[in-house]
């Protein structure tokens, strides 16, 4: 009888050493067989309420012991009749697909429009197009406040910063050219040849040298000690196929629908798309990286809001990004959906044209900057966090916060007043109401229609100010509707605006670069410190990450002085999800919002049999 256990732990031993999945169903016949006759290993086979079927640990993954047990456990229940737990033979398929990490199943994720799909012409996509997951780029940033390879294995800048050499790893094209050094340097060429939009990403570089077949160098005209974020992210850019693109003379006018041609390095590739219904992705098997557990990725338009919250409940989709509050606490009464939040997704401010009066004064712009509630303002938006910090989101931005700042305009209306009175512009009268000195109204016309316009944000903001500014303190609100297109002229006019931006603008310490007055001309909030431009300029040349930091310390506290705008609050973005589908959704927080992350579509794994 010992030689029989002998026999059954080498041939179990075999098992686990096969590496392929072809010759896996003859030999899990064959183990069958003969533990018919010689027993099981003893394991239970029953996984937990959603997890991946053979998962007996939980650990996320399914190892050849607890595959083996799982197979033996069938065929004890099937030929034995033993009444112990045990997995279908379409939960083993799974389980076996999970421990030899070869992609299972569709993961269904919804959009609201057609252009969400991926645009007809990928080079007049904002940066590295994530969403198709096709495409990549050399680097990507973390939430971390680091970088991770994507094409480039490893990265380093010359001690100025004007050269970054950035060495490729062995990956290829889906269509199985190489990708080389050639195809970095074409995709440079290219943008600037061809005029096209994301050209600007790469303005600092003078020229991209390719002395080797994987390695390609940066010539910058300047030291940028944050060239891998220029590249990463807000927008970034990807790398594109030479041989591909260098036959298309005009890529403006290119229809990728008409003629696909999405060809990419990236973990799925293109499968099929029909307009106005789906776009259909499959895993990339080929690629360089540690490649999906999803077979295929679906994007189906469903254009109203309600019938995409009715999809998710029914199954018909496995996740919903970027729900609001309401429908958040609706969901999370479901079974089998679950709502999680990916925090700092966008910075909301109350911001100055520093140009126009009366923002032009530091104290009325410090004045108001004691009367905004916070509190208030994040509570009506719902998952949001109040912002007292100086620009930067710690979430994001870490170690380049200056906490010495934080909270220094807390809501107090009588710090406010007293700040209005220091002014030679204004007075306050025995109501605590704010005049000009003169004597007339202060009156200030906001304009909508920005960035912060989406949801109606910048409405929600002022009517929580509304209640301290025009009842409380006396000053007189306007608002006018812009056009998007005239947005920006609007606000050139007017010495208050509501803004919203991503949290990647938020994350760095470059990203103060928003209030340098260059010698070309202003910025966003027509700010002009002598000593901030200054503090800016060193940093454009310092390439030492605590030299860096110190600098940022230094211009966190102008700003905070002289408070060119009001951060207010910060959103996350809410995310509901199928849990009885897939597992890892909120394993991976990507830095943009959404799901259409490489990184979270590579983290997650099937829960249940699917028939594609």
């Amino acid at each position: 009888m010992n030689n029989f256990f002998q026999k059954k732990e080498s041939l179990k031993n075999a098992f686990l050493k096969n590496g392929s999945l072809k010759s896996l169903v003859p030999l899990f016949w064959i183990f069958l067989g003969l533990t018919f006759f010689l027993g099981g290993f003893g394991l239970a086979a029953e996984a937990g309420e959603n997890t991946i079927p053979g998962d007996l640990n939980e650990d996320g993954s399914v190892s050849g012991e607890e595959l083996a047990a799982s197979i033996l456990s069938y065929m004890e229940s099937t030929y034995l009749g033993k009444e112990e737990p045990q997995l279908s033979a379409e939960e083993l398929s799974l389980a076996a697909h999970n421990f030899r990490h070869i992609p299972y199943g569709r993961v269904v994720i919804p959009v609201a429009s057609e252009k969400d799909f991926i645009t007809n012409n990928i080079w007049n996509k904002m940066g590295v197009p994530t969403g198709s997951l096709i495409y990549e780029g050399l680097v990507t940033r973390n939430r971390a406040g680091s970088y991770d390879s994507w094409l480039a294995e490893s990265w380093e800048a010359s001690e100025d910063a004007k050269v970054w050499t950035f060495r490729l790893k062995e990956a290829k094209w889906q269509d199985g050219t190489p990708v080389s050094s050639k195809d970095v340097k074409f995709t440079h060429d290219y943008l600037k040849d061809k005029n096209l939009k994301l050209a600007f990403v790469l303005d600092s570089v003078e020229r991209v040298e390719c002395p080797e077949e994987k390695t390609a160098v940066f010539i910058l005209k300047n030291p940028d000690p944050t060239f891998p974020d220029r590249l990463s992210h807000s927008p970034g850019v990807a790398v594109f196929p030479k041989h591909i693109w260098e036959n298309v003379a005009d890529p403006k006018s290119y229809n990728e629908y008409t003629k696909p041609a999405f060809i990419g390095s990236g973990p799925f590739k293109y499968k099929a798309a029909e307009q106005s219904q789906y776009f259909l992705l499959e895993a990339n098997e080929a690629y360089h990286g540690k490649g999906p557990y999803v077979k295929e990725v679906s994007r189906i338009l469903i254009s109203d809001a309600s019938g995409r919250i009715v999809a998710l409940k029914k199954g018909t989709i496995d996740v919903l990004p970027e729900i609001s509050s309401i429908q958040a606490e609706e969901l999370k009464k479901e079974d089998n959906i679950k709502v999680y939040n990916i925090p700092a997704s966008k910075g909301y401010e109350i911001a100055f044209n520093c140009k126009q009066f009366p923002a032009s004064d530091p104290l009325f712009r410090q004045a108001l900057s004691h009367a905004v509630d916070r509190e208030k303002v994040a509570k009506l938006l719902g998952n949001a966090k109040p912002t007292e910090t100086v620009f930067l989101l710690p979430d994001l931005a870490h170690d380049f916060v200056n906490t010495s700042c934080n909270g220094k305009y807390d809501y107090d209306l009588e710090k406010a007043r007293t700040l209005f009175k220091k002014s030679e512009n204004f007075s306050v009268d025995s109501n605590g109401k704010v005049w000009y000195k003169n004597g007339e109204q202060i009156t200030i016309n906001i304009p909508l229609g920005g960035k912060a316009h989406l949801n109606n944000v910048d409405e929600k903001i002022l009517k929580v100010v509304e209640a301290d500014w025009e009842d409380k303190l006396g000053i007189n609100l306007e608002y006018s509707n812009v056009q998007k297109d005239l947005y920006h002229q609007e606000i050139a006019k007017s010495p208050i605006f509501i803004d919203g931006m991503p949290g990647t603008l938020h994350d760095d310490v470059e990203d103060l670069n928003n209030f340098y007055r260059s010698p070309a001309g202003s910025n966003y909030y027509h700010y002009d410190s002598p000593e901030y431009n200054r503090l800016m300029e060193e940093l454009k040349n310092s390439a030492d990450r605590e030299k860096r930091k110190e600098l940022g310390y230094q211009m966190q506290a102008v700003l905070a002085k002289d408070v060119p705008t009001i951060p207010v609050c910060s959103t996350g973005t809410l995310v509901a999800y199928r849990t009885d589908r897939f597992t890892g959704w909120e394993d991976v927080l990507p830095l943009q919002a959404g799901v259409m992350d490489k990184k979270v579509l590579l983290n997650l794994k099937p829960l249940s049999p699917q028939k594609l």
